[in-house]
């Protein structure tokens, strides 16, 4: 069966503003973005997370159109994010392309570049959403004080309305740093799909014709360059502080890592007790459920390093 048949696509809703298609309503969502009270304390974020997101779509451009399956495609992707992303988070790098087909159809007309672009959309679209509707709420909240007194300042007092959403911001400071953490998680692993997608469009323009042309090992080989290039820029940039125990980067890791394990333990030995069985899946899902511990990737890495998955 073909997945992409009969999709309905998921509700998405960004800073209060309807998406039905990742490729035609980001300008929209772009726009909604800027009219946010406290946008301009995130200006730098957003942009780079809209760059890449045009970037992401021009793959689609063909003949100056967007090719004829790049809705359901960008609309397919973003409905099996979560299982895209598990299982190319247990695959090799290069393989991202294939991963997608998976879960389309292996002869899907779109170039392995095009369906690595289009999760790198999927992804930046994720961390505009995170970052924007953190925003969006704290206007929100801010109605239950008089919307009547509220929806006057906006109108006439904008650096009173936005003051007044600063002191919700910093009443909900707990929220910000998840906002946060989560749209930089986003962020980078859009940005290395998206250096992925650049990648292979550079295969792709290969004379595959000459003899003994490898396309998977050249990826293999490409993929590894760019990435130890990329981790030995990060590394410089970094300096040695973050290989200080004591340093703020370690020191926020390990205690994340500690509050981890320690739900954990309580869920494993929780199921233990009532003797049902809990799986790897299930136990990431229900550490996400609580809100704190970050994303499901980080979650994932967490257990990993702590010896708890894969569950027995």
């Amino acid at each position: 069966m073909d997945i992409e048949q009969g999709i309905e696509v998921e509700e998405l809703e960004i800073a209060g503003t309807d998406v039905k298609c990742l490729v035609w309503d980001m300008d929209n969502v772009e726009t909604a973005v800027r009219e946010l009270a406290l946008y301009p304390h995130f200006h730098e974020h957003f942009r780079e997370a809209f760059d890449l997101i045009d970037t992401s779509t021009s793959f689609w451009l063909e003949d100056g159109a967007y090719a004829p399956y790049a809705e359901s495609v960008t609309s397919t992707l973003f409905r099996l994010r979560d299982a895209i992303n598990d299982r190319a988070s247990s695959s090799e790098t290069a393989s991202l392309p294939n991963v997608i087909r998976n879960f389309l159809r292996f002869d899907h007309p779109a170039t392995d570049s095009q369906l690595a672009a289009a999760f790198a959309l999927v992804l930046g679209v994720q961390a505009v959403e995170v970052l924007a509707n953190w925003l969006f709420e704290l206007e929100v909240a801010t109605y239950d004080i008089d919307a009547d007194l509220i929806e006057g300042l906006r109108n006439d007092s904008p650096r009173q309305y936005a003051a007044l959403i600063d002191k919700e911001r910093d009443r909900r400071a707990g929220f910000e740093i998840e906002a946060r953490e989560q749209f930089a998680v986003l962020r980078g692993e859009a940005n290395q799909a998206l250096l992925m997608a650049n990648l292979y469009r550079q295969v792709e323009s290969i004379d595959v014709s000459k003899n003994g042309f490898n396309t998977s090992s050249l990826m293999l080989r490409l993929l590894d360059e760019a990435f130890s290039a990329k981790a030995s820029k990060r590394g410089q940039e970094a300096g040695r502080g973050n290989q200080d125990a004591s340093s703020k980067t370690q020191t926020e890791t390990m205690d994340r890592r500690s509050k981890i394990k320690a739900a954990a333990e309580k869920i494993i030995a929780g199921r233990r007790i009532e003797k049902r069985n809990l799986t790897d899946a299930e136990l990431t899902n229900l550490l996400f459920d609580q809100t704190v511990h970050g994303t499901k990737k980080t979650i994932r890495d967490h257990l990993t390093a702590l010896g708890l998955r894969p569950l027995k």
